[in-house]
């Protein structure tokens, strides 16, 4: 048995949501007023090893813990360890970085050097208009802290049109002069950003045609199911673009989802999944073969679920 679909798409990758939670309240991702999930639904540490060490065998080498915020999992500290342990090729974390430096230990004694970091704005008033939180200093502060210390670190943009666009070229600086790499991300129709937010999407391709008008950029060879492409400007900018909406990367995908509850998912943009809960070896192996005829080659024009349920 092996983790390969009928279109040839092998599945290497998992997102592995830890919690639901989040102590920011980005407007394009849940309301202010959101409630969350009871604690008892989460999967424990021993059933999130249980299942990746399955996986392993059928091909898994790539686990990135995501949340709501992960770092806010009380246990976060003995699921990293126990992941740690597995020796996967890549163990990473997307998190907003706020309480990054209280983890810092955790993170680099299990070898997760890998941080993608959700950074939206850089202006303070901005910030707090978008995440309703406070926090733009501590969150910079950590990044770079971070990078100082070795972590290789990705600054992810979701950029809106009307909200941040206008600070697209003090993103390329902020890369430029730190040396860290910056991703822009298209909004996605996923929850709470599906309905009176569409008039604040911006392509890929637009931001790409405002940045070549001062910038040269040259193409960076990435893996084929990576989910961005990247380019380096002559002054040493890294700049990613994900444009999940306007260039869709679904013949490609090698990743499943797996949320806190439980639940497996062939797709980010597809309700429907398979629950692990209450489950053995036996019928997971089953389960697990049949989520791979459940993942779309076209892309689905959205989906209701929240985004913080189940995972970035």
């Amino acid at each position: 048995m092996s983790l390969v679909d009928q279109h040839g798409r092998k599945i290497r990758k998992l997102r592995l949501s830890l919690t639901d939670k989040c102590n920011l309240r980005c407007h394009y991702c849940m309301p202010v007023d959101q409630l969350f999930m009871n604690e008892e639904k989460y999967l424990s540490a021993d059933e999130y090893v249980e299942i990746i060490r399955e996986l392993q065998g059928l091909g898994l080498e790539e686990v990135r813990l995501t949340g709501g915020e992960p770092l806010m999992r009380k246990s976060f500290s003995e699921i990293a360890d126990k992941l740690g342990a597995l020796n996967l090729k890549k163990l990473s974390l997307t998190s907003n970085g706020i309480y990054l430096d209280k983890y810092f230990d955790v993170l680099s004694r299990n070898r997760i050097f890998h941080l993608n970091i959700s950074l939206d704005s850089l202006n303070e008033e901005n910030f707090k208009k978008i995440t309703y939180g406070n926090y733009l200093n501590r969150v910079v502060k950590n990044i770079l802290c971070a990078h100082e210390q070795g972590f290789i670190v990705k600054v992810n943009v979701v950029m809106m049109k009307g909200v941040n666009d206008h600070e697209l070229m003090d993103f390329v600086q902020f890369s430029q002069d730190t040396g860290i790499e910056v991703r822009f991300l298209e909004l996605m129709r996923i929850g709470f950003a599906c309905g009176p937010q569409n008039d604040q999407f911006i392509s890929a391709k637009e931001l790409l045609d405002q940045i070549k008008t001062k910038y040269s950029l040259k193409p960076v060879t990435v893996a084929s199911d990576s989910t961005s492409f990247n380019f380096v400007t002559e002054q040493g900018a890294q700049l990613g673009f994900i444009a999940s909406e306007s260039q869709a990367f679904c013949g490609q995908c090698s990743r499943w989802r797996l949320s806190s509850d439980g639940i497996l998912r062939a797709c980010l943009l597809k309700d429907d999944g398979l629950s692990v809960k209450n489950t053995n070896e036996l019928e997971r192996q089953d389960l697990y073969q049949s989520l791979l005829g459940m993942k779309p080659l076209l892309r689905p024009k959205e989906v209701a679920h929240a985004m913080n349920a189940i995972g970035g």
